[in-house]
């Protein structure tokens, strides 16, 4: 039996490699509980206590001794045992039932849904928290979150220019803020298609200025992400007050980043790009033209290089990279598909995207304006030459349809430039999915 009159808790599992025996490791924990606070006498099995650190699997080893059991009794019977223990060990073998972890979890749920009595299995949510130094702390596992558009540039592909001073970079932030934004996201650099690259100290010249008048004048609480590929740019922004790094490269542009973001101990968004700028366009192929199956492909690479790199996996969100290196059949395939990029696929390392949260920048694309250009489904006309497409200011409707597909198709996080409206997109979205799943 379990007490189930208690307040939420956390779980979470790791894998960890020890020269310890399970013996040893057990004393091990038992002293870490102890300093914790943790009180065996007067306490009810199986009821709350402020730490429990238990050994779920030794390798294969099964275990039968007084005080230890291994593979953990509780593991067949209890969900919030099973949901984390999947992300770090989803093809894993349960030592006795000679089933994988994911069949395990799988089976419960089941059991569970078809069962009328009370178990140790509901009321199970991830969560996903975003943290840092004097901000407040954001739930990605509770409502779908803004990040606005901070360009400090004078040739951003929609606003470039708009906040290229100081003074207007901080005022546009501000509002920004007021109007909901969850995560201020500046950039020093334009990545449209075929933009010209600037120096490390002209992109560090535009946004860390802005992030330290943000915090140090306005003691600005909101998250703020620098949007660069570089680790310089990144450690210097984060120095001054950034609290998560967006690398559209994800990690490939520049060599020292993955070790700079683990470093810097921040969240860090991997997004999919082939190529760079100047050559994405020409990378839009993709193999049996599956874009969904590419993208996971490519994107589960560099989430393993970026673990391998020390960035702890709950740091990790990741991005598809709407219009980098996809032309627009690829960008609406993968958008009406969006749900399926963390799918379980055939390879194990593809799962590795379980779990993730996931940005999307949909945000005034030129794939959208070519939509708005396109004759009606059967229509049989064609206009020669085509009309020329909306300019990058007239296409909300586009990202307000476009946006509202990707929060119904699992979307965590909207990288946006019109606050407001987008805010009011994610809040009609949001609110009529929670009559759903009330």
């Amino acid at each position: 039996m379990y007490v189930t009159d208690q307040p939420e808790f956390l779980n979470a599992a790791c894998k960890i490699s020890t020269p310890l025996s399970p013996q040893e490791l057990l004393k091990i924990i038992k002293r870490i509980e102890a300093d914790q606070g943790r009180i065996l006498e007067n306490v009810p099995r199986n009821g709350p206590r402020p730490i429990d650190i238990d050994i779920l699997l030794y390798n294969s080893e099964i275990i039968r001794q007084d005080n230890l059991t291994i593979p953990h009794i509780g593991i067949l019977e209890r969900q919030f045992v099973l949901d984390p223990l999947i992300d770090v060990a989803r093809k894993t073998i349960h030592p006795e039932t000679r089933t994988p972890i994911e069949a395990l979890l799988a089976d419960l749920k089941q059991k569970t849904s078809s069962s009328t009595q009370t178990t140790s299995t509901g009321g199970v949510r991830k969560t996903h928290l975003i943290r840092g130094l004097g901000c407040r702390t954001l739930d990605l596992s509770s409502r779908t979150h803004l990040m606005s558009i901070i360009n400090c540039t004078p040739d951003s592909f929609s606003d470039g220019g708009a906040s290229f001073a100081v003074e207007d970079a901080v005022r546009n932030s501000l509002e920004h803020v007021s109007a909901g934004a969850d995560i201020l996201d500046i950039g020093g650099m334009s990545t449209r298609p075929g933009a010209t690259e600037v120096s490390v100290e002209t992109e560090i010249g535009r946004t860390v200025p802005v992030i330290r008048e943000l915090r140090e004048r306005h003691h600005l609480d909101c998250h703020i992400s620098i949007d660069t590929f570089r680790a310089a740019t990144a450690e210097a922004a984060v120095g001054a007050g950034a609290t998560i790094v967006n690398d559209v490269s994800g990690g490939e542009a520049d060599e020292a980043m993955l070790a700079t973001v683990a470093r810097l101990d921040v969240p860090y968004v991997l997004m999919h790009m082939r190529g760079n700028p100047r050559t994405m366009s020409q990378l839009t192929s993709y193999q049996d033209g599956d874009v969904v199956a590419g993208v996971r492909r490519e994107l589960a690479v560099k989430v393993q290089r970026a673990l391998c790199a020390g960035i702890k996996r709950w740091n990790l969100i990741i991005d598809p990279g709407f219009g980098f290196a996809k032309d627009l059949a690829g960008n609406c395939q993968l958008l009406d598909s969006l749900n399926s990029l963390q799918g379980v696929s055939s390879s194990e390392d593809q799962d590795c995207l379980q779990g993730f949260p996931i940005l999307v920048g949909l945000s005034r694309k030129q794939f959208l304006a070519k939509l708005l250009t396109l004759p009606p489904p059967g229509s049989t006309t064609t206009t020669t030459p085509p009309p020329p497409l909306p300019p990058p200011d007239q296409r909300l409707v586009p990202t307000i349809v476009a946006s509202t597909i990707a929060i119904r198709n699992g979307a965590h996080l909207i990288r946006a430039h019109d606050t407001k409206i987008i805010k009011e997109v994610i809040n009609t979205v949001d609110g009529i999915r929670s009559f759903n799943s009330s």
